[in-house]
């Protein structure tokens, strides 16, 4: 063994042709350093460079403080300061490097660090090819641009594309957001990431987003994601396709769209909706359907247009219904043109025109609210042209008028008694012990009256406040005696389950279209 020292030694080596790679000309290697010894290892030539030691192969220069070359095999080991530049701006730096100049590929180890244009890529471990300009990293890669920050455990870049694929763990970081996700793939120029499984993105004001994958700009402009949930303080936002538009702090949201409270146990499902962040409010419009379990039922509500309000003030947390509301549970049906349900005290309120049946009562007044406890109805509040008819066991219509009335409710929604304050009137058909005839039309004027009721029937009644009382025998009464001034029965508007719930309507068929 022949060992050859020598300072500021400058020596370039030509390699031959590569006989095994049918006649494709390759690139020579030239190296040079301060110091080169010459080894053989089981009869390999060997270079022992030392000190400036640099290698450059067609447009691509590297250097280190140390370095083995094997001739034949045409494989570089380099130690320390390891630099990599090339024709396209590309730097990278390591600790070690094992190069193969057959196939131009280096597999980078310890501290290294890619840099091109404003990508800044650190792992433990690169492999990178310089004939196809892809790198790979397999020990926990963190990629800089401008303000994001993207790690994962494995990952892909192509440089002459700017676009990145990363894998296990990925994790994107920005000012305003983290993402979350397995698989993502990122195009640097065009800041847009893909993302392909399970993907989190948590924004800076807490607010979360859960998808399948999906399109993300990176600065938030607009993105897309599939079968996608927004987490705010209050809510769930589902759908089989959110899309994100930061310049309005809004998401749109497409396909079996579902908000569910973390406050209530009620879900509000439809077509299509929105989640406006500047406003602190969800909208779902398109079928929309209010649903909410209560013990042994359901209570479902339905209309054109169904809006969550959040706010601070948990006082003003409410869902709005409007146009064509209609409502349903067990002995219990309404409808109105808008309702407000405020969640806090679990209290609703309808609003123009509104009207209720329970059981065999029809209720209805100028508004009407009500009030769930234990998630059952308890009361209900009628103001202003308060109006309640029920059906006797004869199909009589005793009635029962007030300006404002206070109705309250058994376990089973049964009405269990009714209080009238001011205007009050009434007409009762008073039956016999069998139900089975009348014994006599009671009529009543007073200020205000109590009405109690055992099995949904009228018990009796309290009157209070200079009551007017007259009882008509059967032979007497005559139709105007029967009804109220202001009764109407509106039977034909009671609401039934497939009107109120879209997914519990059958599709009817007109001849021929089968």
């Amino acid at each position: 063994m022949n060992n050859i020292k020598c300072i500021s030694f400058t020596l370039f080596y030509f390699l031959a042709f590569n006989p095994d790679l049918l006649g494709q000309k390759k690139e020579k290697i030239k190296y040079k350093a301060d110091e080169l010894e010459y080894l053989k290892i089981k009869k390999d030539p060997i270079r022992k460079l030392k000190y400036n030691v640099e290698f450059v192969q067609g447009k691509t220069t590297i250097k280190c403080d140390s370095a083995y070359y094997f001739n034949k095999k045409k494989i570089m080991e380099a130690y320390g300061n390891v630099t990599i530049t090339d024709e396209d701006s590309l730097l990278i730096t390591a600790n070690k490097l094992v190069y193969n100049g057959n196939n131009k590929i280096a597999n980078l180890t310890e501290n290294v660090r890619y840099l091109k244009n404003n990508n800044i890529l650190e792992t433990n471990y690169l492999i990178y090819d310089f004939n196809k300009k892809v790198g790979s990293f397999k020990e926990r890669g963190k990629l800089f641009n401008d303000k994001n920050i993207l790690t994962s455990d494995y990952g892909k870049f192509y440089s002459d594309r700017n676009y990145s694929e990363f894998n296990k763990n990925v994790e994107l970081v920005s000012p305003e957001y983290t993402l979350l996700s397995d698989t993502l793939e990122y195009n640097s120029n065009t800041k847009i990431a893909y993302t392909f499984g399970k993907t989190t993105i948590i924004t800076k004001d807490s607010t979360i987003l859960n998808a399948k994958g999906g399109e993300f700009i990176t600065d938030i402009k607009f993105s897309e994601f599939d079968k996608s949930t927004i987490e705010t303080n209050e809510y769930y936002l589902k759908a089989d396709e959110i899309i994100l538009n930061k310049n309005k702090d809004y998401y749109s949201a497409t396909g079996n769209v579902k908000l569910i409270s973390k406050l209530s146990n009620y879900v509000v499902m439809g077509s299509k909706g929105f989640y406006d962040k500047n406003k602190n409010i969800t909208k779902i419009y398109e079928n929309p359907l209010l649903k909410k379990i209560i013990p042994n039922d359901t209570f479902y509500l339905s209309s054109d247009t169904i809006i969550a309000f959040e706010h601070v003030n948990e006082n003003y947390r409410k869902i709005v219904a409007f146009n064509d509301v209609k409502m349903i549970k067990e002995n219990f049906e309404g409808k109105a043109d808008s309702i407000s349900y405020f969640i806090k005290d679990s209290l609703i309120y309808m609003y123009r025109d509104p009207i209720v049946w329970n059981n065999n009562n029809q209720i209805s007044s100028d508004t009407i609210s009500f009030i769930f406890f234990d998630n059952l109805i308890k009361k209900m509040i009628l103001n202003k042209n308060s109006f309640i008819i029920s059906t006797d066991t004869m199909n009589n219509y005793n009635q029962i008028k007030g300006r404002n009335m206070i109705s309250y409710f058994d376990k089973n929604n049964f009405l269990k008694k009714i209080e009238v304050n001011g205007n009050g009137e009434s007409i009762y058909f008073a039956l016999n012990d069998t139900g089975s005839s009348i014994i006599g039309l009671n009529y009543m004027i007073c200020s205000d009256m109590n009405i109690s009721f055992e099995n949904n029937e009228i018990k009796n009644i309290t009157f209070y406040k200079n009551p007017n009382a007259k009882l008509i025998p059967p032979q007497e009464i005559n139709d105007n005696d029967l009804f109220l001034n202001g009764f109407e029965l509106r039977e034909v508007e009671r609401p039934i389950l497939e009107e109120v719930v879209y997914y519990f309507r059958k599709k009817i068929y007109l001849p021929n279209e089968k």
